[in-house]
């Protein structure tokens, strides 16, 4: 029987294989033949760690009489990790013949509580490697159910299996079972569910160890529904509900998402008005002042012309002084007048000094000044002025309440998973165990095998998964 919490807190540390740890209990012949099977599959111990659990094991078996010759002591079975699978099983709203269902079918690396059928009376133990290697063997195997909920009875199979992952310790099932064909049968699974479970049915191979037989390869060919206190492990679960779907007329999704995406319309509409009456403003300016810009183009034009010719005689070429360089910045200054209305009288790009022995450090030229006054320019200004104040309030109410992520590299996903287990990112550096996982996912409420899957492969890829 495996050992509770508080019996294996009672243990002294020299009844563990790792005593610093406390893993690998060692306190009777069970549990000593057990930690010498898991000893290179348990977690989080190293080389010199499993070396020397090792030799205590051998001195703790020597002391309870054990015969060892039939321990391998050279081939160790090498850790594996394979979190689930599933099979896609097309989904059809309010099927008449289905009725889901979920729950734990047997439990790995743990002594079974009552000997099952076949096994000679013995209690068996499924190490989590072998039931690793088997897993994918439970999809599309049926689920069988017998009057009494007492026994196996293969041939009335009242559903199938179409996903499987292993959780810690735990095999996990679901899939649906034909509620059309057998209303009865559901409806009492229905009724009984808190006092029923899962029984698995398996082809295997095995080998003595101590009074247990070890399953040493395996196929499984099924399951069963049974009463708990009727299966070899009393702690599995079934829970089965009626499927049900959300059902919504065209007209009521128009609406909702008429409802959702009010606001959000009415506020483009208004930025879009805005954006309107801006080019409208900026299109009046330039008809406006068109009169003042045919008048100054010709003489911007003779500008820009007198100093290509001179740089086309080498004169005046200095990069921020020469006279080709001003006589454009001339141009460009006589432009923007007219382009505001007004007709171009001064430059004040030439007030520099001069030094006989160095040219000064180039001075940059201001921008031409606008005339605040004229309502045109003014309107256009208050405008931009006005839109830019709606847009920072469209930002700030498009993001209210979103936080950054404390990391880039892990996604927003994964960081509400961290939050809602309790973990938080600078804690995970060395990355999240097997089980801290589990654990995360129990809390965050993410049951579903595929859920789970897509989860687990997410905080695979953001670097979050213990080497």
């Amino acid at each position: 029987m495996p050992l509770s919490k508080e019996e294996r807190d009672a243990l002294p540390p020299e009844h563990f294989a790792v005593p610093g740890k406390r893993k690998l209990p060692i306190n009777d012949e069970t549990h000593t033949t057990l930690a010498w099977d898991q000893v290179d599959r348990t977690q989080g111990l190293s080389d010199a760690e499993r070396s020397e659990a090792r030799a205590r094991i051998l001195r703790r078996a020597k002391e309870l009489g054990i015969d060892t010759s039939d321990w391998d002591k050279s081939v160790h079975a090498a850790a594996m990790t394979l979190w689930g699978m599933s099979l896609n099983v097309p989904e059809v709203a309010n099927h008449p013949n289905r009725m889901p269902f979920s729950g734990v079918l047997t439990f790995v690396n743990q002594p079974s509580d009552l000997p099952p059928g076949g096994s000679g009376g013995k209690r068996t133990y499924l190490p989590k490697d072998v039931a690793e290697k088997a897993l994918e063997s439970l999809l599309g195997m049926a689920v069988d159910f017998s009057n009494d909920l007492s026994a196996h009875n293969v041939s009335q199979k009242i559903g199938v299996i179409t996903g499987a992952e292993i959780v810690g310790e735990e095999v996990r099932i679901e899939g649906f079972f034909y509620a059309a064909d057998f209303p009865q049968e559901c409806a009492r699974i229905q009724d009984e569910k808190e006092d029923l479970g899962f029984s698995y049915e398996v082809r295997a191979q095995t080998r003595p160890m101590g009074d247990l037989l070890q399953i040493v390869s395996c196929v499984f060919t099924g399951a069963a529904v049974l009463y708990k206190d009727k299966a070899a492990y009393q702690s599995t679960s079934l829970a089965a509900q009626a499927e049900q779907d959300i059902e919504m007329t065209e007209e009521q999704l128009k609406a909702l998402l008429a409802g959702a995406l009010g606001p959000i319309t009415e506020q483009i509409t208004a930025v879009t008005t805005q954006v309107k009456a801006l080019q409208a403003s900026s299109e009046q300016a330039l008809q406006a002042n068109k009169e003042t810009r045919d008048r100054v183009a010709p003489h911007a034009t003779a500008l820009r012309n007198c100093a290509a010719a001179m740089e086309a005689s080498g004169i005046g070429l200095h990069s921020s002084q020469g006279h080709v360089k001003v006589l454009h910045h001339m141009a460009a200054s006589m432009e923007a007048d007219a382009a505001a209305g007004k007709v171009p009288h001064i430059f004040r790009d030439h007030d520099w000094g001069f030094s006989a022995s160095a040219a000064p450090a180039p001075t940059p030229a201001p921008a031409p000044a606008l005339d605040a006054d004229n309502p045109v320019i003014k309107g256009i200004t208050d405008t931009l002025a006005g839109l830019g104040t709606q847009l920072t309030d469209l930002k700030a109410a498009a993001f209210k309440g979103v936080q950054a992520p404390d990391r880039k590299t892990v996604p927003s996903e994964v960081l509400t998973l961290l939050a809602k287990g309790g973990i938080k990112v600078e804690d995970t550096k060395e990355g999240l165990t097997e089980g801290q996982i589990d654990t995360m996912l129990e809390a965050a409420g993410v049951t579903g095998i595929s859920a789970r899957i897509a989860a687990k492969q997410q905080i695979a890829q953001a670097g979050l998964l213990r080497k």
